[in-house]
């Protein structure tokens, strides 16, 4: 699938973030975008999530603000936001628990890569995940490489970095590939919506094993294969 660059979102509440020009340098400009959701903080909440799980703590600098300032934005979360949250969480949790082995075979491929190389590549497994197209289950997949991909980061000193630039690579594909797919099938409230529904039959019913013992594009592929298979009719 193509690649499209990616598109830049505009602030809506122009004289709020006007009013905090600190916030506005560190949130950068597609803090806000004129709707409920940001796919940057969607992305930076996903990856605080699994490397918290990994014993890994990390704030990311776009959006650290003061405790004061973190306490008005925890007031302003919506529900909606909260439950899109708690529902990758748990399909990408889900997803980790069945395909680690084979997602950290993978990751250690893009590892060894070279220097300046890591968006370009991290940026073709994307195109190959989406090559057949789009569904729910392939962005969860999407999801849960790109938070390996931080958990995996070696030594530590470097996984501040790497974190960083992998939830821009991975806010820029959303923004930019992926964006109009979101639009036109609901959104992100139409993801939670979807696995709400459908949350019961995928988390009782087998999931097919990979018959491959190394993860390649085209496995993560069939990944995104299985599980939309569960979580939508595209």
């Amino acid at each position: 699938m193509p690649r499209e660059k990616a598109v830049r979102s505009v602030p809506s509440e122009r004289n709020e973030l006007e009013e905090q020009p600190v916030l506005r340098r560190l949130c950068g400009p597609d803090m806000a975008n004129g709707n409920l959701y940001d796919n940057r903080r969607i992305v930076e909440k996903y990856l605080n999530h699994k490397l918290s799980k990994n014993g890994h703590a990390r704030e990311f600098h776009r959006c650290r603000a003061s405790s004061l300032d973190d306490q008005e934005e925890r007031e302003k979360e919506s529900a909606r936001r909260v439950t899109l949250h708690m529902a990758l969480r748990e399909a990408g949790d889900e997803l980790e628990s069945l395909y680690r082995p084979e997602l950290a075979e993978m990751v250690k491929g893009l590892r060894a890569t070279s220097v300046g190389t890591e968006q370009p590549r991290f940026a073709a497994v994307a195109d190959e995940l989406f090559r057949d197209g789009v569904n729910w289950g392939r962005v969860v997949a999407f999801f849960e490489f790109g938070a390996m991909v931080c958990v995996q980061c070696a030594p530590d000193a470097e996984r501040n970095a790497c974190a960083e630039n992998v939830a821009r690579w991975m806010a820029e594909y959303l923004n930019g590939p992926l964006n109009g797919w979101i639009q036109e099938n609901g959104g992100w409230d139409a993801f939670v919506e979807l696995y709400t529904r459908k949350k019961d039959s995928v988390f009782s019913s087998s999931w097919p094993s990979l018959t491959t013992s190394v993860f390649s594009l085209a496995a993560l592929g069939a990944v995104g294969l299985t599980i939309g298979a569960y979580l939508t009719q595209k």
